[in-house]
């Protein structure tokens, strides 16, 4: 788990996706990147690392946190 943390404090951008699900619930990748203002290539690797480490969920162009992404989200959010 502080592994996760880390890994989520340690990108900014990282923190603003959990941050922005967690408050929006499911959205677009194309959303999330002009929302938050983060170039759409940058933003792709962010959503990939994100997924790869299961913070986020992909489903059909939806993206949503999981479970493990709710507590983590929620961790960090009180550093």
């Amino acid at each position: 788990m502080n592994e996760l943390v880390g890994f989520v404090n340690g990108n900014n951008a990282r923190q603003k996706v959990l941050s922005l699900l967690a408050s929006k619930g499911e959205m677009e990748g194309k959303r999330i990147a002009k929302t938050l203002r983060i170039v759409d290539l940058s933003m792709e690797k962010t959503l990939g690392e994100l997924e790869e480490k299961e913070l986020i969920a992909k489903k059909e162009e939806m993206y949503s946190l999981t479970e493990t992404g709710v507590k983590i989200e929620k961790i960090v959010q009180k550093i």
